[in-house]
């Protein structure tokens, strides 16, 4: 289960390959959070996970502006949400709800999960907006540095030989390429989660890793482009990204 949705592309176009394993949205720093077990004038931080699990449409205003920045924006939050609950309820059942644990821990409770399957560090700040989440699968610890420097160099190849993670050719990424422009890196969010950087935007990338720390698969969510709208992309490219909330379709 990860923080990832409706327009998840794997980059060897099998969706029923992905199982994430450990969960991370990247925790953005500031000086202004109020730990898990606290309460604010506004929302209380079990309300305001609950609130980011059963939402239907996530609100910028609910999290701090340096998590935003750290993580791209609402829509890659939505993305990942939205996919996390899908596989949660595949392999755990229905979401029940938030139970606290202590200082900035919670429960996130499941139907056919053991209370402690998974774990949410949970941070807002002191108006009530989310500051920092990440959520961790019983038995499912974080890729070892060795890990994500495979992964980061292995994703780095792909946007810039069209190859899936499968090493076959991607006409996805071909066409990614012809709409935001030339590659020109990757950057590291977190652990699991990444940005292609292009002339024009961003993709990002989640990657899961096997119980060894190999990579087993990873994926692209919605595009970010600020200068050009979907319908200036390939034909192809536009059914896949259709229900992408972020992007100017005109």
């Amino acid at each position: 289960m990860k923080m990832y949705l409706v327009c998840l592309l794997l980059l060897n176009s099998s969706i029923g390959a992905m199982m994430p394993g450990e969960i991370a949205v990247a925790q953005a720093k500031t000086s202004t959070v109020t730990k898990g077990s606290s309460l604010t004038k506004t929302i209380s931080p079990a309300a305001a996970l609950e609130r980011l699990i059963v939402a239907p449409k996530l609100e910028a205003s609910w999290f701090t502006p340096e998590f935003l920045k750290a993580v791209g924006d609402v829509s890659t939050i939505q993305f990942q949400r939205d996919l996390s609950l899908k596989l949660g309820s595949m392999r755990y059942g229905n979401y029940k709800s938030v139970q606290f644990v202590k200082g900035d821990k919670y429960r996130i409770i499941f139907d056919r999960a053991e209370p402690d399957a998974v774990i949410a560090k949970f941070q807002i700040d002191a108006s009530g907006r989310i500051a920092g989440i990440g959520l961790v699968e019983k038995n499912k610890p974080e890729p070892n540095a060795q890990a994500q420097i495979a992964a980061e160099s292995a994703i780095d190849k792909s946007f810039k030989n069209d190859l899936g993670s499968n090493g076959k050719y991607s006409s996805l990424l071909a066409s990614i390429k012809q709409w935001l422009g030339n590659y020109q890196k990757v950057r590291k969010v977190d652990a699991s989660n990444y940005l292609g950087i292009f002339d024009r935007g961003s993709v990002p990338i989640v990657v899961n890793f096997r119980p060894d720390g190999s990579i087993e698969n990873y994926g692209m969510g919605c595009p970010s482009t600020k200068s050009i709208s979907l319908n200036q992309a390939p034909a192809e490219l536009q059914k896949t990204l259709s229900k992408c909330p972020n992007l100017n379709k005109s």
